[in-house]
């Protein structure tokens, strides 16, 4: 019996596996992966431009309507320098992206991006929001395959066979009121 299991278990196997991403992990991995200037992501400039950047800070992932939320604080300034001082126009308020994920093979990305802020309503939050929709989708991308490769491929004290996985893709992805759900294909092999 216990050489059947082992000859098995030297055969490679196609599985399907539902992935729970919670929110808490997405909330991490956006820190880590996109808010990486000391809590921060520039959309403009860069933090020595004093006058003119845009950043978002504090990201806090959540679900609203089955689509991916996330509320950051913007802080951002479009001004010039005159004498010293930067003299235009600048604010900071809270913003909620609302986003479609999506997936290319292991790749996380979005669309159907629309971005509000919470309480602005003047000229200058309108116009971030409308250049926010355009810019966070092509820096909200994640693919999530090497970490997930090297957490299965993993050797575990006793276990007397090696872990390959290959042909990782994304089938279908939901968002649940909890997680970002992936139903994921793959390919197993055990030698």
């Amino acid at each position: 019996m216990k050489w059947l299991l082992l000859l098995t278990a030297a055969w490679p196997a196609v599985a399907q596996v539902e992935l729970h991403l919670t929110f808490g992990v997405l909330q991490k991995v956006i820190g880590a992966q996109v808010f990486t200037e000391d809590g921060r992501k520039y959309v403009k400039g860069t933090k020595d431009k004093r006058c003119s950047f845009a950043y978002l800070e504090n990201p806090r992932v959540g679900e609203a309507d089955g689509r991916l939320v996330v509320r950051a604080k913007f802080s951002g300034r479009s001004a010039m320098t005159v004498l010293g001082q930067c003299v235009g126009l600048g604010d900071s308020f809270e913003v909620v992206v609302r986003m479609t994920p999506y997936a290319e093979k292991s790749l996380l990305r979005i669309r159907e991006v629309e971005v509000t802020s919470d309480g602005k309503r003047g000229m200058y939050a309108r116009a971030v929001c409308k250049q926010l929709a355009a810019t966070i989708p092509r820096v909200l991308i994640y693919d999530f395959a090497p970490e997930f490769k090297r957490a299965l491929e993993a050797e575990h004290p006793g276990v007397p066979f090696r872990k390959s996985v290959d042909d990782l893709v994304v089938q279908a992805m939901r968002v649940s009121k909890e997680a970002l759900v992936l139903q994921l294909g793959l390919k197993l092999t055990l030698r």
